[in-house]
């Protein structure tokens, strides 16, 4: 039988002592309670050393708090230092202050629901057993998968926190998708220069090892055991043991070439207008031999819900209009400034000349030999029948593509058993966790493979995915609660359905049980059989495996069938 010691808190007088009283008369009909004692204010650093005190005199085994919220006494403990001498899954905490006391008028009503209350938290205390916890050590050591900007901030920065770093980049160099952009709207060097610059630094750090024309071709294991097959061109495979792994390969662009306007000599991509504009050194910008003075930006017609393409726009109509001094017209649903600096971007662009349409219909673009024609019907007017339509010639037509996943990345989510969302982005949709964590613990994610965005805001994120990487290989451990789910091979019928629903890809199928009332007969010299197993570091605890098992072989550690029972009030 299990020895329970009680502590009352007073709260401060939000329990009355005459309630106590009675609340003391009713720990003493349980004959597990051990002793029953009250406190004024559990919570202050004065009581929890008396509770420290009174535990460590022993006799007990178990506790219980009738008080308030069990949050309010995790929060103190872990404010004031862990002083209690007990596993703290032996604690249970019965709050009567707001699910009896508080809101029931009627004392005789109160003292019923405070008893159902203590009676639970009883039994449910009783029914717990003690969680150990286990360490893994964690080799300072890190996968980057991506040269681009965001991979190349990634691996210098976690170099210079002392942790070596495999740089893994497809092609031959690298720079991923910045290398297209020749200027950045909140920056005035030279994107060329800038990305060199990284360049020269990581293949100088002896901390960091950079494979070019490289690919992950295999991943097995979990955090801090993971192990990585790479191979380079040549075909020669490297192995490699990180205890993290991040994955930064960008996104890919798609041009739209079933419709014969981006066919059309006189229409170019935002950017082969960036290279453009960039190349050019005379006074005349000069388009397949013919001058180019009028230049029109068609957006949202592919990525409406992003915004890299208005800041492109903007961007690149200062250029052309002090560089050339040419007449630009921006054609959009929205106009899209939510970044850093962009709104006075906008309003310089706007000062210098540009003019912005926007529309509801599609603008209609009639294409002659040398003009283009756009016909837009302008929304400036609050009435819909006092919008005029508007023709406006140019020169060029400038169009945006379609940013789509790299080519990889389905590839990448299937080695990595990482979520991959609707659009085909890794990790698009991620409301439970971080925005960098994926939902495997030691695998990131960061950059235009997660979301398509403006290279300053990937570069924050890099640095989130920075912080998080030190955070875990600093210690040189990572340490967790064996609170996880836990499989009895013997009941194991290997149906695959609990590696299969795993949110986390933490149940794997192993050779380690003995033979089960499952298994079917075979050679009598086999003395393993395959059961599935949870890996703890990587288990977060959701209890889907326990809840879906079909032969009821998974247990949940913090809760038993007996704590659900009592949890729910039932008889076992």
């Amino acid at each position: 039988m299990a020895r329970i010691g009680v502590f009352i808190d007073g709260s401060r007088g939000r329990i009355p002592p005459a309630f106590r009283e009675k609340i003391v008369a009713l720990v003493k009909e349980h004959p597990e309670a051990a002793f029953c004692t009250e406190e004024e204010a559990l919570t202050s650093p004065e009581g929890l050393e008396r509770m420290k005190k009174r535990l460590e005199a022993g006799g007990i085994d178990r506790l219980v708090i009738i008080g308030e919220s069990p949050k309010r006494y995790e929060s103190s403990f872990q404010k004031w230092g862990h002083l209690i001498p007990l596993n703290p899954y032996l604690v249970a905490v019965a709050n009567v202050e707001a699910q009896a006391f508080g809101f029931v008028e009627d004392e005789g009503e109160a003292l019923e629901k405070t008893k159902a209350a203590i009676s639970k938290a009883m039994r449910l205390v009783s029914a717990s057993r003690p969680i150990e916890t286990q360490s893994i050590p964690l080799n300072p050591e890190a996968l980057v998968l991506g040269g681009g900007i965001v991979g190349i901030s990634i691996a210098r920065s976690l170099a210079q926190a002392g942790i070596h770093v495999t740089l893994v980049e497809k092609g031959e160099q690298c720079g991923g998708r910045a290398s297209e952009l020749r200027t950045l709207y909140n920056r005035p060097e030279e994107v060329q220069k800038w990305i060199e610059e990284k360049v020269v630094a990581i293949k100088k750090n002896p901390r960091i090892t950079l494979m070019t024309r490289s690919e992950l071709r295999q991943v097995d294991g979990h955090l801090g055991q993971f192990k990585a097959k790479i191979r380079d061109h040549d075909g020669t495979e490297t192995d490699l043991s990180p205890s993290a792994i991040v994955v930064a390969t960008g996104y890919a662009t798609q041009r739209d070439k079933t419709k014969d306007l981006y066919r059309h000599k006189r229409v170019v991509s935002l950017s082969e207008m960036e290279r453009l504009l960039s190349e050019t050194t005379g006074p005349f910008l000069r388009w397949e031999g013919k001058s180019v003075e009028r230049v029109t930006y068609l957006l949202d017609q592919v990525n409406e819900d992003l915004k890299i393409d208005s800041m492109n726009a903007i961007k690149q109509s200062l250029l052309f209009q002090e560089k050339f001094g040419g007449q630009v017209a921006i054609l959009c649903r929205d106009v899209k400034v939510s970044a850093d600096g962009m709104e006075r971007l906008y309003r310089k662009a706007r000062e210098k000349g540009a003019l912005f349409f926007k529309y509801d219909e599609p603008p209609q673009v009639l294409i002659e030999e040398d003009l283009i024609r756009i016909d837009v019907k302008d929304t400036a007017a609050i009435q819909k029948d006092e919008r005029w339509p508007v023709s406006i010639p140019s020169d060029l037509l400038i169009v945006g593509e379609a940013f789509v996943p790299n080519p990889e990345t389905e590839r990448l989510s299937q080695l990595l058993k990482i979520h991959i969302g609707d659009r085909g982005f890794l990790m698009e949709d991620n409301p439970q966790l971080l925005r960098v964590r994926s939902n495997r613990r030691g695998v990131f994610v960061a950059g235009g493979c997660r979301f398509p965005q403006e290279i300053s805001e990937s570069l924050i994120e890099a640095r989130a995915l920075v912080q998080e990487v030190v955070g875990l290989l600093s210690r040189g451990s990572y340490t967790f609660d064996l609170a996880v789910a836990e499989v009895d091979p013997k009941k194991c019928a290997v149906c695959y359905t609990c590696p299969r629903l795993c949110p986390h890809s933490a149940i794997t199928i192993e050779k380690y049980a003995e033979r089960n009332t499952y298994a079917p007969p075979g050679p009598a010299g086999e003395t393993q059989w395959g059961a599935a197993r949870v890996n703890p570091a990587a288990c977060y605890g959701c209890g889907i495996c326990v809840a879906e098992c079909p032969a009821k072989a998974i247990t949940f550690h913090p809760l038993n069938d007996e704590q659900i029972y009592a949890q729910m009030g039932l008889p076992e």
